[in-house]
């Protein structure tokens, strides 16, 4: 009986092609953006922190910058879905504390 063997050449270009449309994140990726898209203000007194699960969790220093975050929170997440896709970034969570 004879099998068909696959060069792994051709596994190899088809494993490259499907990753070329992944994009990575990482953290320096993230700050950057979550500086341009959160703003001036509001970036001085926030930090992104981690990414776990599609969600992201920034750390805010003051309950008001919390809340002021939270009412932004809406158009935060569309600027970072555009940033980084649809599949990276599904949630912000903020939490309180120094950075």
């Amino acid at each position: 009986m004879k099998q068909d063997i696959t060069p792994i050449g051709d596994i190899v270009k088809s494993v490259f092609a499907q990753l070329e449309g992944v994009k990575v994140l990482c953290k320096d990726d993230v700050e950057k953006e979550w500086k341009d898209i959160a703003g001036g203000g509001a970036a001085k007194h926030s930090r992104p922190e981690t990414l776990r699960k599609g969600v992201l969790t920034v750390r805010v220093d003051s309950s008001v910058w919390m809340q002021e975050l939270a009412m932004k929170k809406r158009n935060l997440l569309k600027g970072l879905k555009r940033a980084f896709g649809k599949d990276k970034i599904a949630e912000i969570h903020f939490k309180i504390g120094e950075f």
